[in-house]
């Protein structure tokens, strides 16, 4: 009877313990989430100007060639430490045209 009841409180003891073994860390990624930064593709295509000024090293600037001196928006993983970057994917960012009126033009005289 002693080691019925013994074997009871001893059980809730030892649940805590194997839950703790029971927990994996497998399905947290370690990868760095992706980001997405706009600004201006460089002339040689292996940085990236952000639009408050701060540069980018790319890690993989074959990702970037044909958008040399463009506007764009890319998707990309941030590197731990110096401002690096893995570039996932560009899209070109479409500038705005200004136009500029001049009233004094026979479009505008009546």
């Amino acid at each position: 009877m002693k080691k019925l009841v013994l074997s009871f409180l001893l059980v809730p003891l030892l649940l805590p313990g194997t839950a703790l073994g029971q927990s994996n860390r497998h399905g947290k990624s370690t990868a760095p989430k992706a980001s997405t930064i706009s600004g201006t593709v460089s002339q040689d295509g292996k940085s990236l100007i952000g639009k408050s000024g701060e540069p980018w090293l790319v890690a993989n600037p074959a990702t970037l060639v044909g958008h040399e001196g463009q506007q764009v928006k890319v998707k990309c993983q941030l590197s731990s430490g110096m401002h690096d970057i893995h570039v996932l994917s560009v899209k070109t960012v479409a500038t705005q045209t200004k136009y500029a009126v001049n009233l004094g033009d026979a479009a505008f005289r009546r």
